[in-house]
Formats: structure tokens, C-alpha cells, sequence
């Protein structure tokens, strides 16, 4: 009987600007030599280009294959811990793979206790067969991570695109160290004393935006 793999990873984690993305991809195990030899590998060491046109190719090679977008509003609500652990029992719930992989975000000796979580939820959702592996860096080790860092990181990008798009504005990455998305924040807020609804406002980044403001008033 085939085993099938479910990789989960995501992308935007620490952006401050839209959503974080969850990719989700399901392959049969004995794919994974088939996934390596496309060149599949984690998002961040492909170039966009290459991203794009790699998608496209393992649509059309996965079993299935699923995107999850968490709002800034939702971040600025939950942890991103929480919201994480929730979206992957989820996805294993409704893709029922044999073995989940897991990019795990928390350092390595906090691994066996992330782990132990999801399959105690597992098992509280009726799925105790269900192999858990995290692992940080997964999406360097198995093809099934990879593929879905690459269908979160596409997704995110092209997230962002439309709202730049919708605002006629470079917003840069969307990360705190890129020079475009820290003058959009700034001019946000100096024009409007306020952030449009994709902002994550908790942000230490968007906080410092706000008391440099407040403070520049008072002088």
C-alpha cells in the first residue's frame, strides 16, 4: 500500500506587511526521488523565477496541494505559535496523509514538546495512526516540505503584489529590514495616523513607527 507524505511549511512568518501563508502538498513516498530530480527545494534558495515555473510543474505532479492565508488582523490577535498548530492539524485532517512533515518554528530543544502537541491534537481529532516528524529546516530534507514552501512562498508573493497593485505603491518584501516597506510605514502613518487593515499593528517595528511619531509631536 503507498504511503503518502504531507508536507507543511509556511512563508511571511516575520513580515510585517499581509499575510502569513501555509503550503500544504501531498505525494506519494515513492515521489520523493521524482520531486528532488525537478530541482524542488526549499522556496528561499530558488530564485523567483524559478519559484513560479516550479510551481506549475508539481500542480501537475503532487497528489494535492493547498494554500492558507492568515489575515494581519488574525496576527495581531493570536500567536503565531497557536494559529501555526491549528492550520496543520487542520490540513492533516482534511488531506489524511499517512506521515505530516513539519518545518518546526521553535529551536530544536523545544522540538519534542511541538511534536508531542500536534499528535496529542491529532489524536483528539481521530487521528492517532497519523507519523509526525518536525524538524527545523524540514523543507531542506524532505521534498514533500520543500514542494510546500514553494506553494506558500508563490502565494505570499503574489499577495503581496496585488497590494501593491491595489495601491500604486513599492512596498518592498514586506520585512522590517527592506528600506521600501519601512518608508510605506512611515508615510502610512505620518498621512493617515493609521494603517490600512493588512498591517500587523503588533509589530515591534510598527510600534517604534507610532512612539517615534508621538514623540516627535511633543518637541
Amino acid at each position: 500500500m503507498t504511503s503518502l507524505r504531507l508536507g507543511i511549511d509556511e512563508a511571511g512568518r516575520g513580515c510585517v506587511l499581509g499575510p502569513m501563508v501555509f503550503g500544504a502538498c501531498v505525494i506519494e513516498e515513492q515521489d520523493v526521488d521524482l520531486l528532488r530530480s525537478m530541482g524542488t527545494k526549499d522556496s528561499k534558495r530558488l530564485s523567483a523565477k524559478r519559484r513560479r515555473s516550479l510551481r506549475v510543474e508539481l500542480e501537475a505532479t503532487v497528489i494535492a496541494w493547498r494554500t492558507v492565508a492568515i489575515t494581519a488582523e488574525v496576527i495581531d490577535q493570536r500567536s503565531l505559535n497557536d494559529i501555526g498548530k491549528d492550520t496543520i492539524i487542520d490540513l492533516v485532517c482534511e488531506l489524511r496523509p499517512d506521515v505530516v512533515v513539519v518545518d518546526a518554528p521553535v529551536p530544536p530543544r523545544g522540538i519534542p514538546a511541538y511534536q508531542g502537541e500536534l499528535e496529542r491534537r491529532l489524536r483528539e481529532r481521530g487521528m492517532p495512526s497519523v507519523q509526525v516528524i518536525a524538524e527545523n529546516k524540514a523543507d531542506d530534507t524532505y521534498p514533500c516540505c520543500a514542494a510546500a514552501s514553494i506553494f506558500a512562498k508563490t502565494t505570499r508573493d503574489e499577495r503581496l503584489v496585488e497590494l501593491a497593485e491595489q495601491i500604486g505603491i513599492d512596498l518592498g518584501s514586506g520585512y522590517p529590514g527592506d528600506p521600501r516597506t519601512i518608508a510605506f510605514l512611515k508615510d502610512s502613518w505620518q498621512r493617515d495616523q493609521n494603517f490600512p487593515a493588512w498591517v500587523r499593528t503588533k509589530w515591534e517595528t510598527v510600534q517604534r513607527i507610532m512612539a517615534e511619531s508621538a514623540q516627535g509631536r511633543l518637541f
